[in-house]
């Protein structure tokens, strides 16, 4: 009996001579010293420098802009020189055209311009438009041959008549003024008198004869010799003149002259059945102008390259005439890409998409050109999203520099340059950490003891991250590599980066 209550006492000093022996290992391995010396640990001295963050993305080249080259309905394509995908240089020969059938074009649209032209000779008429009430043209912006529904649409009307015989000026004036008090009214290179008709909120109006004083010429009012305010001349009691269609062939009376009520204003032509006359008139146009293009093919039956660039897309055929769609009098032959593969469109996340703003900096590395980087900036940005999952991206458009060796279609990635702080603190993020009460660092003290400190941050590049308060320059923090990181215990009494 004795014996085994030995051999139970013995194992229970075993057991306590094994804690003891961990304990003091774990205290001797584990414990941070309050020491820089401490091999664990890294000393970083607080300096300034930049810091910037940067959003990614991927995508393809692609050119600056389409060229449209469009050749008139009804021509038929002899040749085509290019291929799809083709580079082609300022004034190099695309296709050639069939010279009969330009011929045959011409000599059709030459029928359809005589026909256009008979219409209009059939409806050519003659009308007027006359003064609505007496009095005094101030305001003539119609001239001889303009359209009445164009002027009308620019001016908001033909003419304007005073009636009353008053212009009149609203000036802002802290001056006394009685009414019916006789004022000066001058302007460049005239003068007229006047008289003050009414108070208004905080000035007063002012009415003078209209015979000579100009139309929304900027005036001077005068007390005697004494300035009293400044305005814009205006009609005091105004008439607009209107028409409802037709073209203005003569003007009968100028700005100044005094009329009747009947007085003949504007004679005018085509002036009933004006919508129809129109369109017929915008037939004749297009007509025209598609006879001038196919006259010119006719001296040279060749279709060029205007810019140069990449074939993007060939819409005629060998040996066939050319087509519309639409109805339209030409049609889409070849679209050229130009400018050079400049622009770059990546989506952005929509967490990233408040950092990206227009003209910021990029870097491109291209698949084909693998370790060099094309200089870029941000040139759009789309504001609205696409959704994909519960992903939101926004597309941005990064323009680069030009280099003839960048071809549409080339895969690569975008860094942009999104923010960056320059001449700031700087702390190594290893060195940060975080509790319920917000970030801090070990300080090292001059006693060679460390006090952990709050800090506020501010940017961080992944690397390094801004100190905006709790840190000056020169101070140093101390930390344990995040390697070492991995096989700390928080021990009781003890607090360090890393052991929360």
């Amino acid at each position: 009996m004795r014996k085994k209550r030995k051999s139970k006492w013995f194992l229970w000093v075993l057991i306590l001579a094994v804690l003891a022996a961990g304990a003091v290992y774990a205290l001797r391995y584990f414990r941070p010293e309050q020491s820089a010396e401490d091999s664990n640990l890294i000393s970083y001295a607080v300096e300034r420098g930049d810091v910037s963050t940067t959003v990614t993305g991927s995508g393809r080249l692609e050119t600056a802009d389409d060229l449209q080259i469009k050749l008139p309905v009804g021509v038929e394509v002899e040749t085509v020189f290019i291929k799809k995908g083709d580079r082609v240089e300022k004034g190099d020969i695309l296709a050639a055209l069939d010279v009969d059938s330009l011929e045959y074009r011409a000599a059709q649209l030459s029928s359809e311009l005589g026909v256009l032209d008979m219409q209009l000779a059939s409806r050519k008429t003659v009308s007027a438009i006359n003064a609505p009430a007496k009095g005094r043209l101030k305001y003539l912006p119609a001239s001889e041959g303009d359209d009445v529904i164009d002027t009308v649409n620019t001016y908001g009307c033909l003419a304007i008549l005073s009636i009353d015989g008053l212009m009149q000026v609203s000036i802002q004036t802290n001056a006394a003024m009685q009414l019916n008090e006789e004022v000066s009214v001058q302007w460049y290179n005239g003068s007229a008198s006047g008289i003050v008709a009414s108070r208004t909120d905080g000035g007063y109006l002012i009415t003078l004869d209209d015979a000579n004083a100009p139309y929304r010429a900027n005036v001077s009012v005068y007390k005697g010799v004494q300035k009293v305010g400044s305005g814009i001349m205006d009609i005091h009691v105004p008439l607009a003149v209107f028409g409802n269609g037709g073209t203005i062939s003569k003007i009968h009376k100028q700005v100044g002259d005094t009329v009747s009520a009947g007085t003949k204003l504007f004679t005018l032509e085509n002036e009933p059945a004006v919508d129809s006359y129109r369109q017929t008139l915008y037939d004749r146009r297009d007509k025209a102008e598609q006879m001038q293009t196919v006259l010119q093919l006719m001296s040279n039956p060749l279709v060029v390259a205007q810019e140069s660039g990449t074939v993007d897309e060939i819409s005629v055929v060998e040996g066939q005439k050319t087509a519309s769609m639409d109805g339209s009098s030409e049609t889409e032959a070849f679209t050229l890409g130009v400018g050079g593969a400049v622009f770059m469109t990546v989506d952005v996340d929509e967490l990233d998409i408040s950092k990206i703003r227009l003209g910021q900096e990029a870097q491109i590395t291209l698949d084909a050109f693998s370790g060099e980087n094309f200089r870029a900036s941000v040139e759009r940005i789309s504001y609205i999203g696409e959704a994909a999952g519960s992903i939101t991206t926004y597309d941005v458009e990064l323009r680069l520099d030009y280099d003839e060796r960048l071809l549409s279609g080339m895969n690569g990635s975008a860094v942009v340059h999104a923010d960056t702080h320059e001449n700031v603190l700087l702390v190594p993020l290893t060195a940060i950490h975080e509790d319920a009460n917000g970030s801090y660092v070990q300080l090292l003290q001059e006693t060679g003891d460390w006090v952990k400190t709050y800090i506020q941050t501010g940017l961080s590049d992944g690397s390094n991250a801004e100190v905006t308060g709790g840190l000056q320059e020169g101070d140093t923090v101390v930390y344990r590599a995040a390697s070492n990181n991995l096989f700390m215990m928080p021990m009781m009494g003890g607090d360090f980066g890393g052991m929360d």
